[in-house]
C-alpha cells in the first residue's frame, strides 16, 4: 500500500512538471515571437540582429514542433536553413529550398506563394508597409494559434513570415 502511495505521488509529481514545462515552453516561445518580430519590423536594426531575429523564430518552431511522423525530417531541414542563413545571407538560395521543404511537411505539401498584398504595391514606401502589416498579421495569426494549442498551424505562419522576410518581392 505504501509503494502505491510512493509511485502516485511520483506519477502527480512528473504530471505536474511536465505541465509547468510545457506552459513554460508556450510562453517562452510567445516571448522568443514578440522579441524576434519586434526586432525584424523595426526599420532602423541592422541586418545582424535581423538575421539573429529569424534564426529565433526558427527556433520556436521547433521548440512548438509536436511529435509528428515528420517532425525529424522538419528539425533537420530547418537546421539545415538555419546553418545556412548563419553562414551565408539569409536570402541564400539553398536556406529558402530547406525552408520551402519544411513549409511543405507543416502544410501537407502545400507550396508557399508569396503574399499577393505585398507584390501587388505600387510605391517602395507602399510595399514595405504592405509587407509590414502581413507580417503583423501572420505573426499574430501564429500567436494565437499557439495560444489555442495548434502548434503546427502556428508553425505554418511562422514559416510563412520567415519566408516572406527571406524572399525578394517578385515584380
Amino acid at each position: 500500500m505504501k509503494n502505491r502511495s510512493i509511485i502516485a505521488f511520483a506519477a502527480l509529481g512528473l504530471l505536474l512538471s511536465a505541465t509547468s514545462l510545457l506552459l513554460c515552453s508556450e510562453t517562452d516561445a510567445e516571448s522568443m515571437v514578440t522579441h524576434a518580430t519586434s526586432v525584424i519590423l523595426d526599420r532602423s536594426s541592422s541586418g545582424s540582429a535581423v538575421k539573429a531575429a529569424l534564426l529565433e523564430i526558427l527556433d520556436v518552431s521547433l521548440l512548438i514542433l509536436p511529435e509528428t511522423d515528420y517532425a525529424g525530417e522538419y528539425r533537420s531541414r530547418i537546421e539545415i536553413a538555419k546553418k545556412e542563413f548563419g553562414d551565408n545571407s539569409f536570402f541564400s538560395d539553398k536556406g529558402h529550398q530547406y525552408l520551402s521543404l519544411a513549409y511543405r511537411l507543416v502544410t501537407a505539401g502545400k507550396k508557399w506563394q508569396f503574399p499577393e498584398e505585398i507584390s501587388g504595391a505600387y510605391k517602395e514606401k507602399d510595399i514595405m508597409e504592405q509587407a509590414k502589416n502581413v507580417g503583423q498579421k501572420l505573426i499574430d495569426s501564429a500567436l494565437g494559434e499557439l495560444k489555442a494549442g495548434r502548434s503546427e498551424q502556428s508553425i505554418q505562419h511562422l514559416l510563412e513570415f520567415v519566408l516572406m522576410v527571406v524572399t525578394p518581392i517578385p515584380h
